[in-house]
């Protein structure tokens, strides 16, 4: 296979590159490209060969609705880069929407406790401004996707879902980083926020509290998910990896309480195999460790996903999903 500038070496995004030039080749038959492989030509890209095959005019047509309703895609990475979270995201829920018994089977295979999947899900879910009131016209914590649903026991729930495919890493705070000097524009060894400040009881001294006028940690400490008791009392955890997964985690419990739903949780769909992202799985068991309740947060591979297809009978699209992503 010939090698471009990023599937070189043995690390994942090597190892998904090198799979995404392999479905380049053998399923779309677009074999010319530059060192940028994983990118597609503009033609292309507007006819929706990021997308499904079989589903491709579908899954292209949710994007642009999605895109219209305001912010939250990036049509030209999501059409383009076939590396791209977000047209992993449409690529897996979009096509679920058009059969609810196929798709409640899915869910509850994969879910557990899904008697009927109860709406569409709603694709880079933005909340209302008072939720966190961070919202910009780009920036503000959503999430990948939403789901609404009935459970078994005749109750509404939720879960929200944060889908990574090559990241490094999850979102961090964005005071975890250095200073800028203002006249030189250096950034100098200090940071915005200290790694050894502990969050103080009121959190007057959290800047997205005292300095954005965040809700962050209103919403943390109503929720009772986390163990404040002892988060108090340490430097604060979610300057880091945890950043992103504490927000989403907290939105789940804003969102279901605005719909007075009382069963929610929040999921990370991801491969096993990216352990930069998850550092071998410790970001995720360091987070568990501050919730009260580590049933509300699930973790769910790709392999998952793929034996979840396979325990109800795989159709064209899901084939297509597994032969683009599943290894």
């Amino acid at each position: 296979m010939e090698e471009t500038i990023y599937n070189k070496g043995n690390t994942y995004r090597a190892i998904a590159e090198s799979k995404a030039i392999e479905y380049r080749n053998s399923v779309l038959e677009l074999k010319d490209y530059d060192k940028y492989s994983h990118i597609l030509p503009d033609c292309n890209a507007a006819n929706g060969f990021n997308f499904l095959p079989s589903e491709r005019e579908y899954i292209l047509s949710e994007l642009i609705k999605r895109k219209e309703q305001g912010k939250g895609v990036d049509m030209d990475r999501t059409t383009k880069n076939m590396l791209s979270s977000q047209a992993m995201c449409f690529n897996l829920f979009a096509p679920l929407n058009k059969d609810k018994r196929y798709a409640t089977a899915f869910y509850n295979q994969l879910l557990g406790n899904v008697r009927f999947a109860l709406e569409d899900i709603q694709y880079e879910y933005t909340p209302c401004k008072e939720i966190f009131r961070d919202q910009t016209k780009l920036g503000g914590v959503d999430c990948d996707a939403m789901l609404t649903y009935i459970t078994k026991e005749n109750e509404d729930a939720l879960i929200t879902i944060e889908t990574k495919y090559v990241e490094l890493d999850f979102s961090n705070c964005s005071f975890d980083r250095p200073k800028k000097n203002k006249k030189t524009k250096e950034y100098i060894k200090d940071y915005e926020c200290p790694s050894d400040t502990a969050v103080s009881h009121d959190f007057s001294n959290c800047r997205y509290h005292f300095k954005k006028h965040y809700r962050y940690w209103e919403q943390t400490k109503e929720s009772g998910l986390f163990k404040m008791d002892e988060i108090y009392q340490i430097p604060c955890p979610f300057r880091n990896d945890l950043w992103q997964l504490w927000t989403n985690m907290s939105l789940a419990y804003a969102v279901a309480k605005e719909r007075r739903i009382k069963n929610f949780k929040f999921a990370v769909i991801c491969p096993k195999e990216n352990n930069k992202l998850s550092r071998n799985g410790e970001v995720f068991s360091e987070f568990r460790n501050l919730l009260n309740d580590p049933d509300k947060f699930m973790v769910i591979y790709l392999e998952d996903i793929k034996a979840a297809f396979k325990a109800i009978g795989n159709t064209g699209w899901s084939e297509e999903f597994i032969k683009r992503y599943c290894w």
